[in-house]
């Protein structure tokens, strides 16, 4: 859903470099994906990226850059890229590239990676283009506080002292992750972000309108139940924090002194091209201008296909509970990948590696119990915020103070503000 917002970047950001030069200095045309995990996620969009430079830019050397935590599964990354691990997801089955490594299809395309945080700088400054990133930059560098009652920010009650201060970490570090990205990316160049959201209707990543159940509160009930029983203590369950914060629209543009109508406004809205976006930032922040910010929704495609599979399954001469057991053994695995270290980490040191796997794979084996028991109950359905940034100054300067220099805060003057003036957080 992202690929209608990047190409039209690609676009924009293709005639600021005819405007300014690029081409006939051959100067290189550098995408870069932040939180790329195998790389299969924006492959698809790297194709088609790539495709759009070399109709425009025939000649220009082209570099795909890729950031992710220095324990990334990096190997995985360069098979997919030279095409030695086939990559289906997103791609038309009928278009061959699913089986076709981008680097052997074009001249002057190179792949780089870095292995670090996207709360650091990541590469050389002016040197992007085209950023790209998603479902990655909900992720903390480290929790406020330890939540009491819940595993999730997204289930804290909005007068607590937990929510308050999860905020406003959300606040500063959803801040210095724009902060190192302005200094990285070239003047007219743009950011395109897909990010997990809590929405306008009170739903985030597992909890939507279209099931009962909530993934987030399922895990809390479970991990709650495992204390009752004594597989784990109280202080193991506080000990179990998501780093992350699902942040509202209003929370991504609050450091661009919040948003002003501009179209659609809402969950299942049409998904911006930046001219036609949900809502813009008032303010540029350090040379940065939110242009085109949205809610959206992907559906889970393993509920859809439950849903949608009633009458295939009444003639398999299989049984209903057996195929839910089934949709349920390859659903749960993907709410684990990205979850069961959070786990692992909030149980004692004193215990083992081993016990301490066991003790999770009983976690999710319950709750592929609970899915296989009512699979239309339960799915991941995805919360998105999309959001175009475009870089149309240098940063600092009249664009605010530099990272580590006092600064002053926005939201007081915010809505006042001129879009090219007043812009300090």
């Amino acid at each position: 859903n992202a690929k209608p917002m990047m190409l039209e970047a690609c676009s924009v950001v293709l005639e600021s470099r005819r405007q300014r030069g690029a081409v006939n200095a051959r100067e290189p045309f550098v995408i870069a994906d932040y939180g790329c995990a195998d790389a299969g996620t924006s492959l698809p969009l790297m194709h088609d990226l790539v495709a759009m430079i070399r109709e425009v830019e025939p000649y220009s050397p082209i570099e795909l850059r890729y950031m992710d935590q220095s324990q990334n599964d990096w190997t995985s990354v360069f098979k997919r890229l030279w095409g030695d691990i086939p990559s289906s997801g997103g791609f038309d089955p009928h278009d061959g590239r699913a089986n076709t490594g981008i680097l052997t299809q074009h001249a002057q395309l190179t792949a780089v990676a870095t292995g670090g945080s996207f709360y650091n700088n990541c590469f050389s400054r002016e040197s992007v283009d085209l950023m790209f990133s998603a479902t990655a930059m909900h992720w903390f560098r480290r929790i406020p506080m330890p939540m009491q009652t819940v595993l999730h920010e997204s289930m804290l009650t909005k007068d607590s002292v937990e929510y308050k201060a999860y905020k406003e970490t959300a606040f500063d570090d959803w801040k210095k992750i724009l902060e190192e990205r302005a200094l990285e990316l070239k003047t007219g160049g743009r950011l395109g972000i897909v990010s997990f959201s809590h929405n306008n209707h009170g739903h985030f990543l597992g909890k939507s309108g279209h099931v009962k159940e909530s993934m987030h509160a399922k895990f809390c009930e479970i991990w709650a139940d495992f204390v009752t029983r004594g597989k784990i203590t109280q202080e193991e369950f506080v000990n179990t924090n998501f780093p992350m914060k699902y942040r509202t629209l209003d929370e991504y543009l609050r450091p661009f002194g919040g948003g002003t109508d501009h179209g659609h406004y809402g969950t299942d809205a049409p998904l911006i091209k930046a001219s036609d976006g949900g809502l813009r930032g008032a303010c540029a922040f350090n040379g940065l201008t939110a242009i085109g910010a949205n809610y959206g929704e992907v559906r889970c495609p393993y509920h859809e296909r439950w849903m949608n599979e009633t009458e295939l399954r009444k003639n398999s001469g299989r049984t209903e509970s057996e195929m839910a057991r089934e949709h349920a053994a390859h659903y749960v695995p993907t709410t684990r990948t990205w979850s069961n270290s959070v786990f692992e980490s909030g149980l004692d040191s004193s215990r083992s590696p081993q016990e301490k796997e066991a003790i999770v794979n009983d976690l999710f084996q319950e709750y592929e119990d609970m899915v296989a028991a009512s699979p239309e109950d339960h799915a991941m359905d995805y919360q998105h915020v999309y959001l175009m940034i475009e870089k149309n100054k240098l940063p600092w300067g009249v664009f605010g103070s530099a990272p580590g220099t006092a600064a002053r805060s926005y939201d007081a003057d915010a809505k006042a503000a001129d879009p090219f003036r007043n812009n300090r957080v």
